[in-house]
């Protein structure tokens, strides 16, 4: 199998039909041999019946269905360990990303490529409450990744089938499949895509989604930030501490700084005491996560049925 496209759902019966012509219709026209993998992430309309009613007339859609809503990223983790295909594709039911791009992303898939984002371009979304937290969360999760995207929040992508099955190793890090794969992966590349407004349904994700999301990823991914933190920490304690000791040496034994220098004194003070701090909250922080890793031992998904 050359491609697995894996599209979580969860209430998008009205956007099913057209998201399944269009999935066909685009790799039809390629020479790669395909399979569409739905996961049911616990939806609570139709979207399962009518998924079922499409498997009835189609040899290429397999269905995998939670035992109950585990989220956007858990139901993709649950569609790669049922997928067959040596490139993987994720893609969002909402219609809002023309699955048009799926062979320029496998192109560059077999160019040499480990994984590929989507950059999306348009007016898909309210910039205040959507696109500008997108794009603040872009630049924190490169900044702890050590990799820069310029669009992590894009659904659609394309990755190695190698990268998922590494990820299964992570725990539960694997609920932020796209910053774990992207660590994984050796070359990365991006490609445009078109995003437009959803043709049916409403955003699974508000602006508190967002923050929440945020926060789980610190909670996930944050050990090595934790780290950075104390190094910088130990840092500047370390250098107030020598600007200070510099300072009473030259001060009294020698003689050399006759008059003190109240604000060389406090800027070195408060450094020392900043520093300390940071190195404390670093440790700390490290410690917590650390813990928090070994005790949290959650399933990710439970698959309920696969068809």
């Amino acid at each position: 199998m050359d491609i697995s496209v894996i599209i979580p759902i969860y209430n998008e019966e009205e956007n099913i039909p057209v998201l399944y012509r269009r999935l066909k219709d685009v790799l039809m026209k390629t020479a790669y041999s395909f399979e569409l993998i739905f996961v049911d992430d616990g939806s609570q309309d139709k979207s399962l019946q009518m998924l079922k009613e499409i498997r009835d007339t189609a040899s290429d859609i397999r269905i995998v269905q939670l035992s109950r809503n585990f989220g956007q990223h858990p139901a993709l983790n649950a569609g790669f360990s049922t997928a067959r295909g040596n490139v993987l594709i994720t893609i969002d039911a909402d219609l809002q990303i023309d699955p048009g791009h799926i062979p320029a992303m496998v192109n560059k898939i077999d160019s040499g490529y480990d994984f590929v984002s989507g950059i999306r371009r348009g007016k898909g979304d309210s910039f205040l409450f959507r696109r500008l937290p997108s794009q603040v969360l872009n630049f924190i999760i490169g900044s702890m990744i050590g990799k820069k995207l310029q669009d992590y929040g894009c659904p659609l992508n394309a990755m190695r089938a190698e990268i998922a099955q590494a990820m299964r190793e992570y725990g539960e890090m694997q609920r932020f499949f796209k910053p774990l794969a992207v660590r994984l992966a050796r070359r990365i590349a991006e490609v445009e895509v078109r995003h437009d407004r959803r043709m049916a349904g409403v955003s699974k994700y508000s602006f508190l989604n967002l923050v929440d999301l945020f926060f789980d990823f610190v909670t996930n991914f944050s050990k090595q930030f934790f780290q950075k933190v104390a190094i910088a920490g130990f840092g500047l304690f370390g250098i107030n501490f020598l600007i200070e000791t510099l300072y009473l040496i030259l001060r009294f034994p020698l003689s050399i700084i006759p008059e003190p220098l109240d604000r060389l004194q406090a800027t070195a003070l408060i450094g020392f005491i900043f520093g300390v701090q940071l190195l404390i909250v670093g440790v700390l922080g490290d410690f917590v996560i650390r813990i928090y890793r070994k005790i949290d031992s959650k399933p990710l998904y439970i698959i309920k049925k696969v068809w």
